[in-house]
């Protein structure tokens, strides 16, 4: 009777030691999953929140207007007032023969609302100027060539045709240490929505 217990404590330490040695590799693939979900959902946040931003200046509301709606909107990580970014930009085709700008995409109307850093995608030959609220719309958009987007296919839009963009920034918080173990998730969440 003796062996028999032996053989039974010496084979429940086995287990004990199997397991330590499986422990660090299994938090390290639950705290994976849980990181990755926890992004995963953060950026269908924003992704959401680009389309229906893009959806509401498709729809003739201005952008200061969609600007508030986004915002009301919002929900975390995404928020305006600490940490995110909204970037309105209407591009369309220069319709008006004999100009500058005809047949040409442009920055028709921009609006930036936010403290986050990010730069628009859409990029344009320089910095035109743009009126007040509640529009924001390039000042001579037929004449002034630096409106002229650089960041887009030529041809994506017929002439006189429009593309409405809205752009969001935020920052991702990670729920655990993962990156101390060189695996990154990224802290900064970007969506581009076109309609």
């Amino acid at each position: 009777m003796k062996k028999r217990a032996c053989a039974l404590t010496s084979s429940s330490g086995q287990s004990i030691v199997e397991f330590a040695l499986i422990l660090p590799l299994l938090m390290l693939i639950v705290l994976g999953v849980a990181e990755f979900g926890y992004a995963l959902l953060d950026e269908h946040v924003v992704t959401r929140l680009s389309r229906e931003g893009s959806n509401l200046i498709s729809r003739d509301t201005s952008l200061l207007d969609a600007a508030t709606a986004v915002t009301s909107m919002s929900s975390p990580p995404v928020d305006f007032t600490n940490g995110s970014k909204v970037i309105f930009s209407v591009v369309k085709t220069g319709s008006t023969t004999g100009t500058t700008n005809y047949g040409v995409m442009v920055l028709y109307q921009r609006y930036e609302f936010g403290n986050f850093t990010g730069t628009s995608q859409v990029t344009t030959q320089g910095s035109g100027s743009f009126g007040g609220a509640p529009d924001f719309q390039a000042a001579n958009s037929d004449t002034d060539a630096s409106l002229r987007v650089t960041s887009l296919p030529p041809g994506l839009i017929p002439i006189g045709g429009m593309i409405y963009i809205t752009e969001i920034f935020t920052r991702h918080t990670r729920i655990t240490p993962l990156d101390q173990f060189g695996v990154l998730v990224p802290q900064t969440l970007y969506s581009i929505a076109y309609f």
